[in-house]
């Protein structure tokens, strides 16, 4: 197997597996990383729509209004029209999405020392940023992780 070749494929593999271990330390919580992402999203920039959203969205496969939908049922996050244009919702975060948020974070906590600790001894962890973002440049993904960068800037 040529060494590129080899590279994509564990490249690949370790975010499949990863999200696949993450998605299981979130199963006592009833959610799913996306949805995650979502409740993080809003704890940053609430009353965003679901455009908005899907424009800082980086995890999810699923679309973003499948997301929310499922959110809503499950009551942590309510939909509200704009009372200036009818054609527009916003989306808020609820008491029980804020909570259930606070739990997440802590689990993504533990998966993200866990990552930390595997490279640790391994590689420069800015390093391998720097390399991951040069395979991504010009794309969608860059834009929407700088757009996440931005918006938690301006929040501190």
């Amino acid at each position: 197997m040529d060494k590129i070749e080899e590279l994509r494929y564990l490249i690949k593999a370790a975010d499949r597996e990863g999200e696949d271990i993450y998605r299981k330390m979130l199963t006592s919580l009833h959610i799913t990383p996306s949805q995650n992402e979502v409740l993080k999203i809003l704890s940053f920039k609430d009353g965003l729509s679901i455009s908005e959203i899907g424009d800082l969205l980086i995890c999810g496969s699923d679309s973003p209004s499948r997301i929310v939908k499922r959110l809503i049922d499950k009551e942590y996050v309510v939909k509200k029209g704009n009372p200036k244009d009818v054609r527009k919702s916003a989306i808020h975060l609820t008491r029980s999405g804020a909570a259930i948020l606070k739990e997440a974070t802590k689990i993504e906590d533990q998966f993200n020392t866990r990552i930390r600790t595997l490279l640790a001894d391994q590689i420069d962890i800015d390093l391998l940023i720097s390399v991951l973002t040069k395979q991504i440049e010009g794309t969608k993904t860059e834009q929407q992780i700088n757009q996440r960068k931005k918006v938690l800037a301006s929040l501190f």
